[in-house]
């Protein structure tokens, strides 16, 4: 098979009870080179499918860790929300080599059908998965993008925006959950005989690269601004998920709204180093484009 030919099965020979068959690379995914594998298992005498998720240069460029994301994965697989994790393979101490696999999940992309209150519950049901080790430190991944960027990126509304947020203190609203970070309908699989309604308990989450510990709330505000969803309406959703006593002037609700608002400055310029680290590693003007749009965005909120 000629995809084979461009896939290197060689970390495979470290697992037992494991026989190599196919390799094709999969589309999308801005971060990985990922593949989808058929493997065959000689004990049961059976094949499955499976997804190679290595550590690249281009997501270590992400601050992506798929030691933190095995573990994390371990941590929720009795969830039905994720992916199983097969196996942590890593060829050397450098952990220049290793990957991820997991298991592979049928059904397709969700679309539109999947609603925006759907989205919502989801996010409210990855917050209540059992706590992760690893939290996310935003300032900590800021220095990490910002090491990142070449000197000629950093304009001088740039190195100010960035001086802006280095003099901010964190502030966090609600206690640590579970967190995606990056929850979208493009990391969410359906069955694929659904015809005009998605049963939004049938869906699961991929691409728990980004997940750790972290503010529920900056979760939601990242999954609103990704999703354009409304702040108000999703804040109510989310709520109602929750199973939270909530009207919409009741504490509560005010209280998530000002988390949404507070975290959205912090978002968008998490967003604008994503991009610009996006830019260097694979040079496409869009990225830059996108970056200076955020940019404008800030420069427009007095940052």
């Amino acid at each position: 098979m000629k995809d084979n030919e461009s896939f290197d099965p060689t970390l495979l020979s470290l697992l037992p009870d494991t026989q190599f068959l196919t390799a094709s690379p999969l589309a999308g995914g801005l971060t990985n080179r990922c593949w989808k594998l058929s493997l065959y298992h000689p004990s049961n005498n059976q094949s499955s499918h499976y997804v190679w998720r290595p550590l690249t240069g281009t997501a270590q460029a992400f601050g992506i860790n798929r030691t933190h994301e095995y573990q994390l994965l371990r941590l929720i697989e009795h969830s039905e929300l994720a992916p199983k994790p097969y196996a942590l393979l890593d060829s050397n101490r450098n952990n220049n080599e290793q990957v991820l696999i997991v298991d592979w999940l049928e059904g397709e992309q969700a679309d539109q059908r999947f609603t925006n209150q759907q989205l919502c519950q989801l996010q409210a049901r990855i917050h209540a998965l059992p706590l992760p080790i690893h939290r996310l430190d935003i300032k900590q991944r800021i220095d990490h993008y910002w090491q990142t960027i070449p000197v000629d990126l950093k304009s001088k509304q740039l190195m100010s925006i960035y001086h802006y947020f280095d003099n901010q203190k964190i502030h966090h609203y609600f206690p640590d959950t579970c967190c995606h970070f990056d929850l979208g309908r493009y990391n969410i699989i359906v069955p694929n005989d659904c015809d005009q309604l998605v049963d939004g308990m049938s869906a699961k989450v991929i691409d728990w690269e980004y997940a750790c510990a972290g503010d529920p709330s900056l979760d939601l505000t990242m999954t609103i601004l990704a999703n354009a969803l409304s702040p108000e309406k999703a804040v109510k959703d989310y709520c109602l998920a929750r199973e939270e006593k909530i009207t919409s002037e009741s504490t509560e609700t005010l209280k998530w709204l000002e988390a949404v608002n507070y975290w959205q400055p912090w978002c968008e310029y998490l967003a604008l180093l994503w991009y610009l680290v996006g830019y260097q590693v694979w040079h496409d003007d869009d990225y830059l484009q996108q970056a200076k749009q955020l940019e404008l965005k800030l420069k427009s909120m007095g940052i």
